[in-house]
């Protein structure tokens, strides 16, 4: 009995799915008539120099303070929310830390830097990174990388929440 009805429960759900499906299709495939003259723009924030500067400021740094082994500035930089995309590995605060506790950053360099504004509290700033790193288990890691990391503005200092990088070939 309890099968039967957790069936038609099933058939009643996917019927209403169907129907919300083919509704959204229709509303969303209207004729419509130049879109892109009646579409509204996005107006994105202008960043104040002195926020852009620090944003930049604080992304050097990280790569200096990994070098340098400066452990208090990088947890200083990253929000305790910060979070790491390294290919398939996600990465904690901690985790980052930790990483390069135990590697070696022999030589980085970012060029291409561009600040991108996202709210009055949010910003993206990416680059390309040339790095040269000895990594946790002895290897050389040399890679060319797009590099992003989102910063979020919380009582008045930018603090790095997101970072990703994108090896470029």
């Amino acid at each position: 009995m309890f099968a039967i009805i957790k069936l038609e429960k099933m058939k009643l759900l996917n019927s209403s799915l169907i129907i919300l499906s083919t509704l959204l299709f229709s509303i969303g495939c209207k004729n419509k008539t130049n879109t892109a003259a009646t579409a509204p723009v996005l107006k994105l924030p202008v960043m104040s120099p002195a926020d852009n500067q620090a944003i930049i400021a604080r992304e050097i740094s990280t790569w200096e303070f990994g070098k340098t082994k400066n452990f208090a500035g990088l947890n200083e930089i990253y929000a305790d929310d910060f979070t790491a995309l390294f290919g398939k590995n996600v990465m904690s605060k901690n985790d980052v830390i930790s990483t390069f506790q135990n590697s070696i950053v022999r030589s980085y360099h970012l060029s291409n830097i561009k600040v991108k504004p996202l709210t009055e509290t949010a910003a993206v700033i990416y680059y390309q990174l040339d790095q040269d790193v000895i990594d946790v288990n002895g290897e050389q890691w040399t890679p060319l990388v797009a590099s992003s990391t989102t910063y979020v503005k919380r009582n008045k200092n930018w603090y790095a929440v997101f970072y990703q990088e994108t090896q470029v070939k």
